[in-house]
């Protein structure tokens, strides 16, 4: 640490010191805790709370969920409840079902809260239930590998939402478990050796028992297992603290592929060779952006936006690993590239929409005179082989659930495969219109929201408004069961498009972060003046949402702007941006955030934008619900804990500052690995029936 902690007790209750006394917020003590930071004092009450799992911040936070029940009763919380039982009872079938080259298929009926993993054959078998494996299912599956000899499937599991994960090896003849577990995983594919020997995995060393949601995750590094004798020995890694890993092996010889991450998208390179001792770099080291795709007879295919702001595919030689274009930058942004047989298909984003824009090319890059059916709109992915001249692919937007299709390129004919049907949602019942609005400097930033072709467009129209503006993100068009309430009972949803993400490339991810960060809170702002000023709701029957990066963009965009929404909603959000780098991962940010720990000029920037520190006394605030996860160990809850604990003291009007913390789940709140089926409908109940009792009033 290079600051210096003064720290001494006060004991005062939240609801005493300016807080409207309509709410009895729980007891938040305050220390007075100072330390000072590139010749600037910060003030910092509640730095406590960054020690999340005491006591006394656990009943803390107890008492918070415990108000935030009490208040939701008399809500819509049942009917929204109701809705999304409905909305998430579904059934799913992953594409591989489809596909007669596939062996494995994850599987869900509609009542089981995870995909169990199928075996396809006379009568499909289950491998893997997760249903079976805790009480709550908050013990989840993330990653599967078959070997290479069919003999074994290596599997990891996800206890309670953490990003720490244990790898399982299943013998497939006996369907048992080896008595094996790799612990201590964590951002990592498995890998099998060759000759199914053993796995490859990124793995972190061991934390102290009370710090292993907290501590900063250094040192990672690639180990192998032989799955025979359970012997774990180092493979690469170990050189930088700050780096990550992810290792494939290429070619009929499995040369190495190792993508060497070292903290933000720009950050990467690539080492490649024969064996560990012939690894060389084969892309340059953290001046772009490489992603691999593919590889051929004579070399690899990555892209990149080395020298593209939309980026462009290249390929490197194995013979001399010179560098060569493949497919020249385009007019949109390149954010996919799926060799299937004999084709090069490549997904672009169209700016009218953020739907793909699908294009053909053979594998020299050559463009062929191919195109899908007009009739496809939205999001287009997961290219397949089914046969000599079809595909296979799905497609999805914010009204259409997931549809899978086959087109047959030589004959123009295209098959839906299968279609997602939620129950109670009908997509013909629904519209989607893009558009774009004038930023607070002019720029033009795209927009959709969506809506039921019943629903009345006025001033009164409730809006859910949602972005994400980082770390080169591009948000595209997704069905996601969660929104299906907010739309059956009238309400608008909205997204927007700002800067930060990826949607125009390069440029447009540079345009919101670090020194322009203050812009993607400006293109949120104006998003809700665009649709005040076209009758489509207005400012108080709006509520902003984002998730992590996206809670930050809520948390500053309504501490910027008191009283101006209906609602907000900030999820899992970084919002103190001074010590978000010590905690796990929160270094590796470094690329849109900076590290104002160490570096003054960053500093300065964040103390400007950091929701916890521009919180204002006797300032009345729009309603607020902050939720966090207990387990979560990539944003950890303090942020959260912290940032409510202020805004609950500063408070100046009877507007509620709440604080939902979800047990038992993690970061990734909104998807099955991080938290189960029934929580996740319990969390979205809780956000939009807060929403609603707020923006109705």
């Amino acid at each position: 640490m290079r600051y210096l902690l003064i720290a001494f007790l006060l004991t005062s209750c939240s609801a005493d010191l300016n807080s409207p006394e309509s709410f009895n917020y729980p007891e938040s003590k305050r220390e007075r805790t100072n330390y000072n930071l590139h010749g600037t004092t910060v003030i910092d009450p509640y730095f406590y709370m960054e020690d999340f799992e005491s006591p006394y911040v656990v009943e803390w936070s107890n008492q918070q969920n415990a108000l935030v029940k009490s208040y939701l009763e008399g809500s819509e919380i049942d009917t929204i409840e109701s809705i999304l039982n409905k909305a998430y009872s579904s059934e799913y079938f992953s594409m591989s079902y489809f596909n007669p080259e596939s062996e494995y298929y994850f599987y869900n009926s509609g009542s089981e809260q995870h995909h169990l993993y199928m075996k396809k054959g006379d009568e499909d078998a289950v491998i893997l239930d997760p249903n079976l494996w805790s009480d709550d299912q908050t013990l989840n599956l993330d990653k599967v590998s078959v070997s290479p000899n069919k003999k074994y499937l290596a599997y990891s599991v996800t206890d309670g939402g953490v990003d720490w994960r244990t790898i399982k090896i299943m013998d497939l003849e006996s369907n048992s478990n080896l008595d094996l577990e790799i612990t201590e995983v964590k951002f990592s594919d498995i890998s099998w050796k060759s000759d199914s020997s053993g796995v490859y995995y990124n793995k972190y060393p061991k934390p102290l028992p009370e710090n292993r949601l907290s501590q900063q995750s250094y040192d990672a590094a690639i180990y192998f297992t032989d799955i025979s004798t359970g012997q774990e020995e180092l493979f690469y890694g170990e050189v930088n603290p700050e780096q990550n890993y992810t290792v494939s092996f290429i070619g009929e010889d499995k040369n190495i592929l190792i993508k060497v991450v070292t903290g933000s998208e720009e950050e990467n390179f690539y080492l490649y060779g024969s064996s560990i001792q012939t690894l060389e770099p084969i892309t340059p080291i953290n001046e772009a952006s490489f992603n691999y795709v593919h590889a051929d007879n004579e070399g690899l295919f990555f892209i990149t936006n080395l020298e593209a702001n939309n980026y462009r595919l290249v390929k490197v030689s194995f013979s001399d690993f010179q560098m060569t274009e493949v497919v020249s930058e385009q007019d949109f942004a390149l954010k996919g590239a799926s060799f299937v047989k004999d084709y090069l298909i490549a997904d672009y984003i169209d700016h009218a929409d953020m739907s793909s824009e699908i294009k053909f090319f053979d594998h020299s890059g050559e463009k062929l005179d191919l195109q899908l059916p007009n009739s496809l709109n939205g999001t287009i992915s997961g290219f397949q082989s089914m046969g000599d001249d079809s595909i296979m692919f799905s497609v999805h937007s914010y009204t259409q659930p997931i549809q899978y299709f086959t087109y047959d390129l030589k004959e123009d004919e295209l098959e839906l495969v299968w279609e997602e049907i939620i129950p109670g949602f009908n997509p013909a019942d629904y519209v989607e219109i893009s558009t774009h609005y004038e930023s607070k400097d002019g720029t033009m930033v795209p927009i959709t929201y969506s809506h039921k072709s019943s629903t009345k467009l006025d001033k009164n129209t409730p809006i859910f408004l949602y972005a994400y503006g980082g770390y080169n993100i591009s948000i595209r068009p997704a069905f996601t069961p969660k929104y299906v309430a907010w739309l059956e009972m009238g309400g608008v949803l909205a997204v927007a498009n700002i800067r930060g993400g990826g949607e125009f490339g390069k440029a447009w991810h540079n345009a919101g972060r670090l020194d322009t960060k203050q812009n993607v809170f400006d293109d949120f702002l104006y998003a809700s003046k665009f649709l005040e000023d076209n009758s489509i709701g207005n400012r108080k029957s709006t509520v902003i949402s984002g998730r992590s990066n996206g809670g930050l963009l809520v948390g500053t965009t309504l501490i910027q702007n008191p009283n101006y929404f209906g609602a907000a909603l900030p999820a899992v959000g970084v919002m103190d941006m001074i010590r978000f780098t010590e905690f796990t991962e929160g270094w590796g940010w470094r690329g849109d955030y900076g590290y104002p720990i160490l570096d003054q000029t960053d500093f300065q920037r964040n103390l400007k934008i950091s929701p916890y520190h521009q919180t204002k006394i006797d300032v009345c605030y729009s309603p607020t619900l902050t939720t966090t996860a207990r387990r979560d160990d990539r944003v950890v809850p303090s942020h959260s804990y912290k940032f409510t604990a202020r805004l609950q003291e500063y408070q100046a009007c009877d507007n509620p500052v709440m604080l939902y913390d979800a047990p038992r789940a993690g970061h990734g709140s909104g998807n099955g690995v991080a938290m189960p089926k029934w929580k996740r409908i319990e969390l979205f109940s809780i956000e939009q029936s807060f929403a609603l009792k707020n923006i109705k009033q």
